[in-house]
């Protein structure tokens, strides 16, 4: 393959006064953790549906590929919310967003160090707004299919809970930076620590 073909990697920036720590987390783990909470979360979503409403409403002939079309839009919403949240809360502009496809996935990296606080808002948004509302929305509205889009979108956000459980024990105010080309993050620790 030529040079002029070939990805480059962003290296991790260094910085002074501060040694880093990777914390990264593996796919096939994050896939089956994510196919085990997907199941459960359809088993107990169909049993609070017929807990609550004797059953569940599939509505429409046509919510089926309504599901289908919002599941496809909803992984790049999905990547858009990571995106835009860790924009907003380093105040950092789009040209240091990078979106794209990575051993079969999409994502987003931002470049900008931040606080764990506020990489932490930025990795769990996508599971708030696209996973646990609306799962507990369907609970209101008996609906089958917001119930299974919330179950997939927090199935779908099981990667990114389990990068927030890697740096769980580091002070909200430690920086991190998110990793560039494998799912997680560096983090920095100040040299007067180690």
């Amino acid at each position: 393959m030529s040079n002029k073909h070939k990805k480059t990697v962003e290296s991790i920036p260094e910085m002074e006064g501060y040694v880093t720590e990777l914390r990264t987390i593996g796919m096939l783990k994050a896939n089956i953790v994510a196919l085990v909470v997907l199941g459960l979360l359809c088993l107990l979503g169909a049993a609070g549906m017929f807990a609550i409403w004797g059953g569940f409403s599939l509505g429409n002939p046509w919510n089926g590929m309504l599901f289908i079309v919002g599941f496809g839009v909803g992984v790049a919403v999905h990547e858009l919310i990571h995106g835009f949240t860790w924009m907003w809360a380093t105040h950092s502009g789009f040209r240091h967003l990078r979106f794209g496809l990575l051993r079969g996935g999409v994502y987003c990296h931002i470049d900008v160090p931040m606080s764990k606080r506020k990489y932490v808002v930025g990795a769990l948004m996508p599971l708030l707004l696209l996973g646990v509302v609306p799962f507990l929305l369907s609970f209101a509205t008996n609906s089958l299919w917001l119930m299974l889009f919330g179950a997939c979108f927090i199935g779908c956000a099981m990667g990114d809970v389990l990068i927030v459980w890697a740096i769980r024990k580091e002070s909200p105010d430690t920086l991190v930076y998110d990793h560039p080309s494998e799912p997680g993050c560096v983090v920095y620790h100040p040299v007067s620590q180690r």
